[in-house]
């Protein structure tokens, strides 16, 4: 271990990694729900899987820069050279960290086209989408290429020149993540309101697909933490950005996960010989509900149980027990195949379906 590392880095070593761990944990469940039970791996998925690279990127850098002495005081770390060898790291790490936020906006925003009709829904997510791109890759290169020579950007004793401070551009990247999440998170409740649904049905899948809150909320707390950018104690300053970075990724991919992963609950739930879009029950989709009725009493034309029947008088003939089955739309795996084929004046096709089959008690009676 290196004479450097203490003070803030291993509280924020052990942070990163955890999240790097919850991150891989919902991922994996994530690319399993799609490939295995969905068979519908999309292009949100492999933004997701990009995501975690680049996050483990992140985390492994802001590791190396905590051996130069991230999160200590330039009076602790008594090296001026080792000192600035800990922010250009930081700056390296700083870089993967707009990179895993930017892809986690855009896999959310993509996610979102899974369940739009709307043309003008669609532009608008995609609008989003655009700038996400725009403002992130413009982040990601300015945060070292401000300054020539670059070596400038993180060690002010290099001779040359830096175009523009890095803050204000810092701060105007947090601001558009924050509008991008309310945004993607309240875009739903404009989905789900109009269809033909209940509406505590309603209300239960626009919460699942707006969770994209609370990663809002992260980025709020984050784009406050860069202040951290202008202090002069850099690398222990930054600390609170750096943690705040980590988790609005982490909690940008969970919240965005957790509505795909219903069908996968519903298979635990109900266990693997269940079907994934019905809630259990056989493998042709349906779930049998429980019986009309009571076995141990055959009903008969009367509606009389046997007993009754035989204290009146009646024999009973043959009968067959009522039963019911319900069978739900194989495309309602999700919230966002529940609501993938509905259209502006209701549920159509694939939305949300169910089928009660009844059979009929009948037989021969003769007193």
């Amino acid at each position: 271990m290196s004479q450097y590392y203490g003070g803030l880095g291993p509280m924020t070593n052990a942070v990163l990694w955890v999240e790097v761990v919850v991150f891989f944990v919902f991922v994996a469940l994530r690319i399993y729900t799609r490939k295995v039970i969905l068979n519908s791996v999309g292009p949100d998925d492999y933004l997701v899987l990009l995501a975690l690279v680049l996050q483990i990127i992140y985390t492994a850098l802001v590791h190396v820069a905590s051996n130069y002495g991230l999160g200590r005081l330039f009076a602790d770390v008594g090296d001026m050279e080792v000192y600035f060898t800990a922010v250009k790291w930081e700056v390296f790490s700083q870089v993967a960290g707009i990179l895993v936020i930017g892809v986690g906006k855009c896999a959310v925003g993509i996610f979102l086209l899974r369940i739009v009709r709307s043309k003008i829904q669609i532009g608008f997510i995609w609008a989003f989408i655009a700038g996400t791109v725009f403002i992130t890759l413009f982040a990601a290169i300015t945060v070292v290429a401000r300054c020539t020579p670059v070596e400038k950007s993180w060690n002010d004793n290099v001779p040359g020149h830096c175009a523009f401070n890095f803050s204000p551009i810092g701060m105007t990247v947090g601001c558009w993540f924050v509008i991008a999440d309310f945004a993607f998170a309240i875009l739903p409740w404009f989905v789900v309101w109009g269809l033909n649904m209940k509406r505590k049905e309603k209300i239960t899948v626009a919460c699942g697909l707006s969770l994209g809150v609370f990663a809002g909320v992260c980025g709020i707390v984050r784009t406050v933490a860069l202040n951290g950018l202008n202090a002069q104690e850099y690398i222990y300053d930054t600390v609170p950005m750096l943690i705040w970075s980590a988790t609005e990724s982490t909690v940008t991919i969970m919240c965005s996960s957790i509505p795909v992963l219903r069908p996968l609950y519903v298979r635990f739930r109900y266990g693997s010989k269940g079907d994934s879009s019905s809630g259990g029950g056989g493998g042709n989709g349906s779930y049998k509900l429980p019986m009309y009725g009571n076995n141990s009493v055959a009903h008969n034309k009367y509606g009389l149980g046997s007993t009754a029947a035989a204290e009146a008088g009646v024999k009973a003939g043959p009968t067959h027990h009522a039963h019911a089955v319900a069978t739900y739309s194989g495309d309602n795996a999700s919230d966002e195949s529940i609501l993938r084929d509905a259209k502006a004046q209701g549920i159509i096709g694939g939305g949300i379906r169910r089928t009660d089959e009844v059979s009929i008690s009948y037989g021969a009676y003769a007193k």
